[in-house]
């Protein structure tokens, strides 16, 4: 029976083997004899298999297109072979477009020594040019420029020729202090809300009353009572402004002004008080300058020294006074010291002094005022600038001249 039932299993078998061989295209492997041996005779044979649904063609790889700009370029792929991993694609290198062309100076050409170079662009050579400086018509012709350049002519001007008494009189530190109480009648007249100039005048009279008086010249000097003088406002004037209620921006104007927020009401009062010290100066110049130089020669002769000196400090304080609330501290201070020292550096007689030292005072006004408006830059310091410019080049001048003009 056992025979039987193997005959009928391969029987069976190769019955089957063509139909599975027209539906799959190979022959499927027949079981080695031992397993057809031990197999139970009442297992039955297996069903005949489907067949298959035929597989659709796979579509053939279609090359990648490549980008103009990086040039990349994707390989095909290619049918792995039985038992082989596909390779990784290898990739090119990607190349970057180009930059633009730099841009480089172009040299002036060699008959027109002087001309000033300007860009060209490497690739078209074609010519950049630069902006040009504006013209000083179109720089002054903002009114608010003309009524800065009128109040800065005002200030310097006048700062320069008191100025040089200041200088002589070895007062330097004087002005400075009489700066600093008016900066302090600036702040009391905003915290109480009266006039800022009255405050200044006011307080810049106390100051002068103050600093006149010979308090004990024996075991104090005058300088270390006018320095008190001067951090007593100094602290009073930031008490005063941090208690204000426009205190921090109006510090900031009184410190290192703005001359180019002056009105015409302002460059009117600047130039009423400006005219009443040099209308003083005019009427009493020698009388300033015999008490300047020598006070003890003027007391024996019947000048009263200490009145003159008071009446020279007043018109020192009103000059200051009114360029404070003009222009500020920054711009007052140094009209008042750097001219007349540039000046004092130049000449050795009076008058040529004052001369030169109201010259040195106004002709920085209106190339800081150019300057600051064409860099844009500030203009109180652009005008302190230039002026501290023509020091040095004026002082080492002197200095050339007074060691080589000798031999």
């Amino acid at each position: 029976m056992k025979a039987r039932s193997a005959l009928g299993w391969l029987l069976a078998v190769c019955l089957m083997a063509p139909g599975l061989s027209y539906a799959q295209g190979a022959p499927p492997p027949s079981p080695p004899p031992s397993e057809a041996a031990s197999a139970p005779a009442s297992t039955p044979p297996p069903p005949p298999a489907e067949a298959a649904a035929p597989t659709a063609p796979v579509a053939k790889p279609q090359p990648v297109a490549t980008h103009p700009a990086a040039k990349v370029a994707l390989p095909r792929d290619k049918p792995a072979t039985p038992g082989q991993s596909s390779p990784a694609p290898s990739a090119k290198p990607v190349e970057m477009p180009k930059s633009a062309p730099p841009v480089r100076m172009s040299q002036p050409p060699a008959n027109s020594p002087g001309a000033a170079p300007v860009l060209t662009d490497a690739a078209a050579d074609q010519p950049i040019a630069l902006p040009a400086p504006p013209s000083i018509a179109s720089v002054f012709a903002p009114s608010f420029m003309r009524w800065a350049l009128l109040a800065g002519l005002l200030v310097a001007g006048t700062c320069a020729y008191v100025g040089v008494y200041v200088v002589l009189k070895r007062i330097v530190f004087v002005g400075v202090a009489l700066a600093e109480v008016s900066s302090a009648g600036v702040a009391l007249a905003l915290l109480v809300g009266f006039n800022p100039f009255i405050g200044a005048v006011a307080l810049m009279f106390v100051g002068i009353g103050l600093f006149s008086v010979r308090w004990s010249p024996r075991k104090v000097s005058q300088e270390a009572f006018i320095g008190i003088g001067w951090a007593v406002a100094s602290a009073l004037g930031v008490i005063l402004i941090a208690k204000s209620a426009q205190g921090e921006a109006h510090m900031h104007d009184l410190l290192f002004g703005n001359i180019l927020t002056v009105d015409p009401v302002d460059v009117r009062h600047t130039a009423i008080g400006m005219a009443a010290v040099l209308l003083i100066h005019a009427l009493f110049s020698k009388e300033f300058l015999f008490v300047s130089f020598d006070a003890d020669t003027a007391n024996a002769m019947g000048y009263r020294a200490r009145a003159w000196d008071m009446l020279l400090y007043a018109t020192i304080g009103l000059a200051i006074a009114f360029s404070i609330h003009t222009v500020g501290v920054l711009l007052a201070f140094s009209a008042l010291v750097l001219p007349a020292v540039t000046a004092l550096l130049l000449t050795h007689r009076m008058k040529s002094a004052l001369i030169a030292s109201v010259l040195l005072g106004l002709i920085p006004v209106p190339i800081g005022l150019y300057l600051s408006f064409a860099r844009d830059l500030p203009s109180s310091a652009t005008i302190v600038a230039i002026m501290f410019a023509f020091l040095l080049a004026l002082g080492a001048f002197s200095r050339l001249r007074s060691r080589y003009g000798a031999h």
